[in-house]
């Protein structure tokens, strides 16, 4: 993922049936576009366990979402620099409910 800055941010994807880390992170809600992904929802949490799979139904029955990428990144505010720099790159369907359960 490249933020506005042109950072790369890797991600990793989370497979079906494999746990979470508790530590903090950042995440991205993704559905298959074409031969890529396109970026549904990015989020960063202090627990990505309990965090990142929030808002996956939603993500999921209103916009499609395919799979769930995860970043560890356990200081806070890099975490959350990250994030501001990943959603000024993307155009995210689902929108902000609050940042530090990892919703925007």
């Amino acid at each position: 993922m490249h933020g506005a800055s042109g950072a790369v941010y890797r991600f990793n994807l989370i497979r079906e049936g494999r746990p979470l880390s508790p530590m903090g992170g950042n995440f991205l809600y993704v559905r298959l576009d074409g031969d890529g992904y396109e970026v549904v929802h990015a989020g960063e949490a202090q627990n990505l366990l309990t965090d990142a799979r929030a808002r996956w139904t939603q993500a999921v029955s209103d916009h499609g979402a395919t799979d769930l990428f995860t970043r560890l990144n356990v200081s806070e505010r890099t975490r959350r620099h990250e994030h501001e720099d990943i959603l000024a790159a993307a155009t995210t369907p689902m929108k902000d409910a609050t940042a530090n359960s990892g919703d925007a």
